[in-house]
């Protein structure tokens, strides 16, 4: 049995040292967005958490919409972009409560506000609280007459 002895040459170790550095170089880079994706998974699995067990131990309140709105707001719903609020809220049905989408008083905006996450950024700049349903739409009223005193 002859057994075949390689012998590596100098070109050879450059090879593989540029093919370690490569694999090393894209492992690093493919394995940081995924660290970014799993780290924003817990924050909306954690987000669904927190308001999922603050609805259960106060569950006469998901019929208010501006309660619904509010702990939206207290969970950091407004940092999360439409397609991941939406997948909060599903995860929040999922469980049996209502769906803190469904909105119908807090729609009365009709700029940037008429969305659920517009709604969320704009109470979140201008630190207004949106479980106060009054505060909200007196703000919305105050708009009104500015606008038509114009």
């Amino acid at each position: 049995m002859k057994l075949a002895v390689y012998i590596m040459t100098l070109a050879d170790l450059v090879k593989l040292l540029i093919g370690a550095i490569i694999g090393f170089i894209v492992g690093f880079f493919t394995r940081w967005p995924l660290d970014k994706l799993a780290e924003r998974r817990a924050l909306l699995k954690s987000m669904g958490d927190r308001y999922i067990a603050n609805a259960q131990a106060d569950s006469n309140q998901q019929d208010d919409e501006f309660w619904r709105l509010g702990m939206l707001q207290k969970v950091g719903a407004a940092e999360l972009s439409a397609c991941e609020l939406s997948r909060v809220c599903r995860r929040i049905t999922a469980h049996g409560l209502r769906d803190p989408q469904h909105r119908e008083i807090s729609t009365v905006f009709k700029d940037h506000r008429h969305s659920l996450e517009g709604l969320l950024r704009w109470a979140a700049q201008e630190s207004i609280d949106l479980s106060d349903g009054s505060t909200v739409l007196q703000r919305h009223a105050d708009e009104v007459d500015a606008q038509s005193s114009k």
